[in-house]
């Protein structure tokens, strides 16, 4: 299938602005949406994570060391 064949499954916008949030209400929404999903506050999991994915490089150490 060509790729002009694909119908668009784009979401159309709804012609309504969404609400400017403030720098405290966009925080908050953030950190709700960060604990549904797991992710810790701290970063190990995302860190090991990143182990994970990553090959070590040979000869360059990690800027944390």
């Amino acid at each position: 299938m060509a790729s002009g064949d694909r119908p668009n499954t784009a979401p159309k916008p709804s012609g309504k602005k969404a609400k400017k949030l403030s720098q405290k209400e966009q925080s908050e929404r953030f950190k709700a949406t960060a604990r549904e999903l797991g992710a810790d506050e701290n970063g190990k999991d995302f860190e090991n994570a990143v182990k994970r994915v990553l090959k070590p490089t040979v000869g360059r150490s990690h800027p944390s060391d």
